[in-house]
């Protein structure tokens, strides 16, 4: 994609959002389609939920202006297009039941497999498992590995999704770096799906800043990481020699790090996968005392960090860049015990 066609994509959907986002806030607040305070949850007040259905519309409009204006862009996402436009469907509308009336696990799961299914239906899928030593063709186990893909990334946003700013500003940076890395590699017309995000990242973060306005919802918490998914499918479409999983996992290391945490440690202690609860990274800073600005910060941090070594594979030798990525892993998981260590440990504290 062209600095013109990029710009476009992007100013589109930050004037389409900044439009419906105080209109979708009215109307939350209307019609009371909001988030009340609840055992999980840190807000005081009923907060409207309705920023995926603003996403939801911001990313389709911004792909539709952008492909009449620019026909030929249409090129390599033609087949794929209505496919993702009906897996983006899927997550949004079990998203928004779910905000509004809660679901079992089980069925926001199954929606999530479906929307995954639904891209691997639709040519988007893992053909090769790649790493800084070599690729592998991963055969008949693609469908597995795409859609467990898709789950995880689906969720890695939502699981950050706890702070007032915290999931928009984490998306906003590791949105950029990989459109940076789709751009200087060449992915093409699926950045638009990036830049859509972009441009409604931007807008929604003044309204979403604390004390928030209005939530992402898990229809907008899961529809980016869901669109991350579809733009991380596509790179080993463009080469069998790039890199088809490690670059967006570093683009998104702190959310699919928060994902696999949340996965293994509740595991460990048998229960619901899916099930939300306390012992996120953001609620053990928040016991050790740090103030909210404080957690952002280092959430915010974290993400251009990670970022930073995204963008470092195309500078340096990716092995090196890799080993000093286990390096910074070290150091960060040391951090993270003496925290622990530190806590001022009570009987309604995290365990």
């Amino acid at each position: 994609m062209s600095i013109v066609q990029l710009l476009l994509a992007i100013s589109s959907s930050a004037v389409i959002s900044a439009v419906l986002l105080p209109m979708a806030i009215r109307l939350g607040e209307t019609h009371g389609l909001v988030d009340l305070p609840g055992q999980h949850k840190r807000h005081k007040r009923p907060v409207p939920v309705l920023g995926g259905v603003v996403l939801f519309a911001a990313v389709w409009i911004t792909v539709g202006i952008t492909l009449i204006i620019f026909p030929s862009l249409l090129g390599t996402i033609s087949d794929s297009l209505f496919y993702v436009f009906l897996g983006a469907l899927i997550i949004l509308l079990v998203g928004l039941s779910d905000d509004l009336s809660p679901l079992p696990a089980w069925v926001k799961l199954l929606a999530q497999i479906a929307a995954g299914l639904t891209l691997y239906i639709g040519g988007l899928n893992v053909v090769l498992l790649s790493t800084p030593y070599g690729s592998v063709d991963v055969g008949w186990l693609s469908v597995i590995i795409t859609v467990g893909w898709v789950v995880v990334l689906t969720n890695a946003i939502n699981l950050i999704d706890g702070l007032d700013g915290l999931a928009g500003g984490v998306s906003l940076i590791s949105a950029i770096v990989m459109g940076i890395i789709g751009q200087l590699y060449g992915v093409g017309e699926p950045l638009l799906f990036i830049c859509a995000m972009i441009g409604f990242l931007v807008p929604f973060l003044y309204f979403n800043r604390y004390p928030a306005r209005i939530f992402l919802g898990d229809s907008g918490s899961l529809q980016i990481g869901f669109y991350f998914a579809v733009v991380s499918l596509v790179f080993p479409i463009k080469s069998f020699t790039f890199t088809a999983l490690y670059v967006p996992l570093l683009a998104l290391g702190v959310p699919v790090l928060e994902t696999l945490s949340s996965i293994i440690r509740r595991a460990i202690s048998g229960k619901n996968l899916m099930q939300a609860d306390r012992r996120h990274l953001f609620h053990y800073l928040a016991l050790a005392s740090l103030t909210y600005r404080q957690i952002i910060m280092v959430f915010y941090s974290l993400a251009a960090v990670f970022g930073l070594f995204a963008l470092a594979m195309f500078i340096w030798d990716r092995k090196i860049v890799l080993g000093l990525l286990v390096v910074f892993m070290v150091v960060i998981f040391l951090l993270f015990l003496i925290l622990l260590g530190k806590l001022p440990w009570r009987k309604n504290s995290p365990r």
